[in-house]
């Protein structure tokens, strides 16, 4: 009679831990492409900061001397 209760008890908190366990997995799944984009953005950034690139000339072609004639 003393096991009754508590091997229930203990097998539902180990499914519905398990359960709780992926639900957090999943969802934070998001959040950490979204940090990983936040950063590489910020790498990006700052290599251009280094190299003197201005961010608004992203798209530009690059910048070609004409001859002169």
């Amino acid at each position: 009679m003393r096991r009754f209760l508590p091997i229930p008890l203990l097998a539902i908190g180990t499914v519905l831990g398990y359960g709780f366990a992926f639900h957090s997995m999943h969802h934070h799944r998001y959040e950490r492409d979204a940090w990983e984009r936040h950063i590489a953005d910020v790498c990006v950034g700052a290599s251009r900061h280094v190299k003197g690139d201005s961010v608004k000339n992203d798209n530009a072609p690059p910048k070609t001397e004409s001859p002169e004639p």
